[in-house]
């Protein structure tokens, strides 16, 4: 397809991103990852409606604080010392225009302390930072996106978060974004044990961030609470331990994981991470 479009634009095309970062080019990415820019008044609508079909709309700002945080969500690792959680948009393909009120919508909604990362016109990131958004908040928040603009997306809540890579965590969380049923507001964990089931390699990834870290003793028990229907007093019995020393065991799990073992989802995430692993 690149072939084509070099031999259909010539010269106005290119795929040095030193030259297609500059403002007059409109820049694109293909399934495979390669970008490309076609400067701006080389294009007609109907072309730019054509490109938005088979190609992804990347959006280039010279905003150095913007494009520092796409680099290190996009990187292989970046490790945050402060509290942060992200939060993924993902719409139906749109024009400009529509993109940027979009934006602007969301950047009044969240708290000041948040970023708002556009990955393309139709692909958004926010990362927050101290003020987390409500869910039930960000639901209506969503209802009235697709209501205003009659368009099609989904959402993911992604893990709230102390510490921690938040590279690797972007990377796992836009997977299950791919994964989320379109019209729908998703929450991490059940975004995550969807992912598990559906990719292998995600899977992996996802054993090596959660259970890695963790010992036999811990495993055991996980395992032994989700098999007592998340009965502390049950699960001590089992394990022949004294039930301070078990709320000890998932005190310790929860702070280990940053998931809230003794929730029903997050014990049936760990739970479920143990029977594939």
């Amino acid at each position: 397809m690149l072939r084509q479009l070099m031999t259909l634009f010539n010269d106005q095309l290119t795929t040095d991103p030193n030259l297609y970062c500059q403002e007059q080019y409109s820049v694109y990415r293909l399934s495979d990852g390669l970008c490309f820019g076609i400067k701006t008044n080389a294009i007609s609508k109907r072309e730019q409606q054509l490109l938005d079909v088979f190609a992804e709309r990347v959006i280039t700002t010279s905003r150095s604080d913007i494009d520092l945080w796409r680099e290190r969500l996009q990187s292989a690792h970046a490790l945050e010392d402060q509290p942060f959680r992200l939060v993924h948009f993902l719409f139906d393909p749109i024009d400009e225009r529509t993109s940027e009120e979009i934006q602007q919508l969301l950047s009044s909604f969240f708290s000041q302390t948040s970023r708002l990362i556009p990955f393309s016109t139709h692909r958004f990131t926010v990362i927050e930072r101290e003020d987390f958004a409500i869910e039930a908040d960000l639901h209506d928040l969503f209802l009235a996106l697709q209501s205003d603009f009659v368009l099609d997306g989904k959402v993911l809540i992604g893990q709230q978060r102390g510490t921690g890579d938040i590279a690797v965590q972007f990377q796992l969380e836009q997977a299950a974004l791919t994964s989320v049923p379109a019209m729908h507001i998703e929450r991490f964990l059940p975004a995550m044990i969807r992912l598990a089931g559906l990719d292998e390699r995600y899977r992996h990834l996802l054993i090596e961030r959660f259970l890695t870290p963790l010992e036999a003793e811990a495993r055991e028990t996980v395992l032994a609470f989700c098999r007592a229907n998340l009965n502390v007093s049950l699960t001590a019995k089992h394990l022949f331990l004294h039930r301070n020393s078990l709320q000890y065991r998932l005190d310790r799990l929860t702070e280990q994981t940053e998931i809230d073992v003794r929730s029903f989802e997050g014990a049936t995430f760990l739970y479920t991470l143990l029977l594939v692993a």
